[in-house]
């Protein structure tokens, strides 16, 4: 009986610490954006016990045990299991599930299920863009999506060359980006961390409905908007860190560089400081080590009648390159209200940017100046006007200028601010007839100021020297108002048939006005003002005009058999009276096979086929090109001197018209096991006709500008597209893997009259050229054999009469006539590449996150003009160090020629300076962890995430340059090349970064 009693005390005494033992738990439960979830379950893990978030996400379960887990699950998110470990306040993020979400498509002029989309539309989500610390979101699309290929630059603040599937025409390749429905010039001015997602369009269904502007494809902006939950959210994004450059050219030093004068020029240099021990390397004299940082804030919030978010950022990015630089400062206010059948709301936002970019002077790069430059050469000198050193042509036997004065002396600053937005009312007239109204705003203002002191780098004083300050001072303001109303009916008859029809009208005015000054002062340096002496002034306007019609009608059957169709009617003032108009009508039809009978309770969770056609256009020319114009202040030799005057400066066209492109696309979605496999196929067929080129004229018609703008080319691209992933959600640890590929081919199928197109151009000659049968801009060269090792080689090849001698390059001599000349040239590579790929992985575990984000192109092709700078020798500069094995006698080399050879050597454009420029990049790694289970910090916080990442951290590739991915170059002055695909002129690299960073809601 005692043993009973002392087991039922002991059972008692366990029950009782039991019971005493349970909790209660409360918290928050909210999305990734801190928004909380009514309706949220929370349930102790392994019992019935449980409970639902109330309208503001707030949430109390008692009976919790202290050891005990809870899950917390919400329709549309992944289910997440949560360790109490005694703790009592608990507030969890909940991960949208992204392949159980219907996900709505944002498509022009509205949105769609992703079930009833039947074009080809690639998402790229917010995370996704602000992964890289960009100041751009068109650089974050880099290896997002399929078929899309975007080219970086490491100038901070300059925009990408965006091409989506290929080139189609010699003109304007760039996309169409549209911003909350607003046509804008670019992403540059918008915050990436504004942006919910981007959606890039590319085949004639989705396309086709901007008629005139889509026929390189459509780069949709949607901006983030606040949520109707009844609670404000705040949250912060900042992070900080450096960029750098690495990568050098490996070139001579001092003594290395005295020697190769002397034998390989027979030159001396005789100025005082060729015998100092001084050995600059002005390639790290130009690098540095540039730092970053960013703050974005957001508020954000709503009730049942609206909804508001007003975000603000700061961006400020130093070079890799000394006084490079972006600097930006945003704002933005999103707002939408509902009264009754009425709704309207306004997007806005206002940017201030500022941007030091690389200067070029002398048409050379910085890294082709550091790479000229005599070593022995220090890089300042207080005793020259300036401040700074630089060669003496007479003594020296050179005149490279000095990288370090060209970037620093003076300054280079574009400024500009923008404000681009819209406001519109929305009025439901019946049930499903919806009448909505826009007007849309980009107004920029751009300026840019140079000022460049006088200075004296030689002794000499007549190498590089100016006895003046040189002022420019140029800005431009354009203003593009676009209107646009509506009317969308939709109606379902029997729950199986569902018809949506849009009827719209679209004006757009664009005006640009221009003003060009520089002048020169020689009496001071500290006036950086415009003045009469040696002065230009110029002033330019121009008017766009663009108004357009569309029709639309989307149809499906119970979201199985899916048919939509459009038609658009455009007018642009670029065109003659005769064909001031263009139809651009489209068609595309998709079957949902999955949702068949016969594929229920399979693994198929998504089977889909479609296809589309249709008709896109271009009018991305100059203005005024379909007019006979004047061209003023025109000197006319009369007698013995010059009279002004006026001449004929181009020739009118009133036929001139639309390019068009066909569009043809066939693609197929799958997904299985419920989305955890997923993928889409896709091929495509563009055809460019009526593309608009310049025809020579004859001098005896008198036209200044030698040619006429015509329609009369033709070009065909086409391609694949695969995307491919996997999706691992459950457990602790999940993770997932995305894939896409892209490959797209071009073929010129006419010219017209023109035989053939000039491209790019160095040292006077085409390096690129346009041909029927061949791909756009491909380069065309001499093909080389080695060098010719013996003049009997030279007699051999091209006979006894040769000025070449031995050392210098053996080009292949295509039509055996022993002549090298202009009909020796054949295509020695391609600019665009055959194959454009990206990687994203994602692992999680528990508060721990990891991203690996892998990009690359192969089969392209670089033509690196550095080389020429490395190993031309086609007078004394500084050079690479291959010219130490250069050819001084015969086998001593086969591939560098001689020192001070023909001019043939460095001079023609040949295959010596083609190099493979595929490559594989680890663009990005990220390792965060999110705080959560401290009591005090889930009191402030809904999140709180800290990360590092590194960009750039890896790059694969037998590219002998700094940089293989050749982005968009820069001119005097910061202004764009034409044709300049592929063509590494010294341009700035891409650098790498690291940077910390942490993300806060509250």
């Amino acid at each position: 009986m005692i043993k009973l009693k002392l087991a039922c005390i002991t059972l008692f005494v366990m029950f009782g610490h039991f019971a005493f033992s349970q909790t209660t738990v409360s918290g928050v439960v909210s999305d990734e954006s801190g928004v909380p979830l009514p309706g949220a379950s929370i349930v102790v893990a392994g019992t019935t016990n449980g409970t639902q978030t109330d309208f503001d996400g707030n949430y109390t379960i008692s009976d919790v045990p202290p050891n005990g887990n809870l899950t917390v699950s919400y329709i549309g998110y992944l289910t997440q299991q949560v360790p109490v470990n005694s703790r009592t306040t608990i507030n969890v993020t909940l991960a949208e599930d992204l392949q159980t979400l219907d996900e709505v498509v944002v498509v022009g002029y509205g949105t769609q299920s992703r079930a009833e989309v039947t074009g080809a539309i690639t998402t790229v989500g917010s995370e996704e863009l602000t992964a890289l610390p960009v100041a751009t979101a068109d650089q974050a699309l880099q290896g997002r999506a399929a078929g899309v290929t975007v080219l970086n630059t490491g100038s901070p603040g300059t925009a990408p060359v965006v091409r989506i599937r290929g080139l189609g025409t010699m003109n304007n390749n760039d996309p169409l980006y549209v911003i909350d429905g607003v046509i804008a010039g670019g992403l540059g001015d918008l915050n990436p961390n504004d942006i919910e997602s981007i959606n890039v369009l590319k085949d004639a269904s989705t396309t086709a409905i901007y008629g005139s502007l889509g026929s390189n494809g459509v780069v949709m902006v949607t901006t983030k908007k606040g949520r109707r939950t009844g609670k404000t959210v705040i949250n912060l994004d900042s992070y900080t860190g450096i960029q750098y450059s690495d990568q050098r050219y490996d070139i001579l030093d001092a003594e290395q560089y005295r020697q190769f004068a002397q034998e390989g020029f027979g030159f001396t240099p005789t100025s005082p400081l060729s015998q100092s021990n001084n050995d600059t390397d002005f390639q790290d004299a130009i690098f540095r080590t540039g730092v970053m940082q960013k703050v974005d804030l957001g508020i954000s919030g709503g009730t049942e009648n609206g909804d508001f978010r007003f975000s603000a950022g700061y961006m400020d990015q130093e070079g890799a390159i000394i006084e490079t630089g972006f600097e930006r400062f945003s704002f933005r206010a999103n707002s939408n209200f509902s009264i009754g059948k009425f709704k309207f709301g306004e997007t806005m936002s206002v940017s201030f940017n500022t941007q030091n970019p690389e200067r070029n002077l002398g048409a050379r790069s910085l890294l082709e100046h550091a790479i000229k430059i005599p070593p022995y050469l220090p890089v300042y000198n207080p005793n020259n006007l300036g401040g700074f050193q630089g060669p003496s042509s007479g003594l020296d036997g050179q005149d490279a200028e000095n990288p370090v004065r060209v970037q620093t002396l003076g300054e280079h600053v574009n400024k500009s601010s923008a404000i681009i937005g819209s406001i519109f009312g929305e009025f439901e007239i019946l049930n499903g007839l919806t009448f909505k109204s826009q007007a849309g705003l980009e107004y920029r203002n751009s300026n840019t100021d140079i000022f460049r002191p006088s200075y004296n780098d030689d002794s000499e004083g007549a190498t590089h020297a100016s006895n003046f300050a040189a002022i420019t001072k140029n800005s431009s303001l354009r203003k593009s108002i676009i209107l646009t109303n509506s009317l969308n009916y939709t109606k379902s008859f029997n729950d199986v048939h569902n018809f949506e029809v849009l009827l719209l009208a679209e004006k757009q005015d664009r005006t640009d006005d221009l003003l060009n000054s520089n002048s020169q002062n020689p009496i001071t340096d500290d006036l950086n003002q415009v003045s009469n002496e040696q002065s230009f002034l110029q002033s330019q306007s121009f008017e766009y005009n663009r108004i357009g019609y569309l029709a639309r009608l989307n149809y499906n059957f119970d979201q199985k058999y899916i048919f939509a169709a459009s038609v658009r009617r455009d007018a642009s003032s670029r065109f003659g009276s005769n064909n001031r108009w263009g139809t651009f009508p489209s068609v595309a039809l998709g079957w949902n096979i999955a949702k068949e009978n016969f594929l229920a309770d399979t693994s198929i969770s998504t089977l889909k086929l479609r296809g589309s056609w249709g008709v896109t256009g271009n009018d991305r020319i100059g203005d005024y090109q379909y007019s006979a114009t004047l061209l003023a202040n025109f000197f006319y030799p009369i007698g013995n001197g010059l009279a002004t005057g006026t001449t004929a400066g181009g020739l009118a066209n009133p036929d001139l018209k639309w390019e068009e492109t066909t569009m043809k696309n066939i693609g197929l979605d799958f997904g299985l096991f419920g989305g955890q496999f997923t993928g889409a196929i896709e091929y495509y067929n563009n055809t460019s006709d009526d593309l608009l080129m310049s025809r020579p004229l004859p001098g005896s018609l008198g036209i200044h500008s030698g040619s006429v703008t015509e329609n009369v080319g033709s070009v065909e691209t086409s391609g694949f597209e695969v995307s491919l992933g996997y999706n691992d959600f459950e457990g602790d640890f999940t993770w997932s893997a995305n894939l896409n590929l892209g490959t797209s081919k071009n073929e010129v199928k006419s010219l017209g009259a023109n035989e053939s197109l000039s491209g790019g151009t160095f040292e006077a000659q085409d390096i690129s050229r346009v041909e029927v049968g061949e791909p756009l801009f491909f380069f065309f060269g001499l093909e080389t054999d080695g060098l010719y090792q013996s003049e009997q080689e030279v007699t051999a090849h091209l006979g006894a009469d040769s000025d070449k001698l031995p050392g210098d390059i053996r080009f292949v001599d295509q039509n055996g006539d022993q002549q090298i000349n202009a009909d020796d040239r054949m295509k020695i590579g391609n600019p665009y590449p055959d194959l454009t790929y990206g990687l994203n992985l994602n692992a999680n575990y528990k508060q721990l996150d990891l991203n690996l984000f892998i990009s690359g192109v192969a089969g392209v092709d670089v033509y690196n003009t550095n080389i020429y700078d490395l190993e031309g020798m086609p007078r004394l500069f500084n050079a690479g160090t291959n010219v130490l094995n250069r050819w001084t006698g015969p086998n001593t080399s086969n591939s560098v020629p001689r020192a001070d050879g023909s001019p043939q050597n460095f001079n023609s454009i040949s295959d010596r300076f083609v190099e493979d420029g595929s490559y594989t990049r680890l663009k990005n790694i990220t390792l965060g962890y999110t705080l959560q289970g401290s009591s005090a910090l889930d009191q402030y916080f809904s999140k709180c995430r800290i990360y590092v990442s590194g960009q750039n951290l890896i790059t694969l590739t037998d590219y002998s340059g700094l940089d293989p991915e050749v982005g968009n170059p820069l001119t005097n002055d910061g202004g764009g090349r034409q044709y300049e695909l592929g063509i590494d002129r010294g341009n700035y690299p891409q650098p790498k970064s690291i940077l910390l960073g942490v993300q806060l809601s509250f």
